[in-house]
């Protein structure tokens, strides 16, 4: 799964647990690029629906994915 940012100009894994490739392009944009990308982030973020599943269901969700994230090697953090 990947996301795309400021009108395809960058595409990441992810911005919650951002790979070592992830953090380059990140980097790489000017400051006002960066703040335009957490901008649109953020903006993603609100005009999301509501979930119909249960903290319980969501907290294990995120689990999963935080083990399957961790067991990459390129794995930033």
């Amino acid at each position: 799964m990947s996301e795309t940012y400021l009108n395809g100009k960058i595409t990441v894994t992810s911005l919650a647990a951002p790979t070592t490739a992830d953090m380059e392009k990140v980097c790489a944009l000017s400051e006002s690029e960066r703040r335009a990308l957490l901008d649109e982030a953020l903006q993603r973020g609100r005009d999301s629906s509501l979930s119909s599943k249960t903290v319980d269901e969501i907290w294990d969700s995120a689990l999963k994915k935080s083990k399957a994230v961790k067991a990459i090697p390129d794995y930033a953090l």
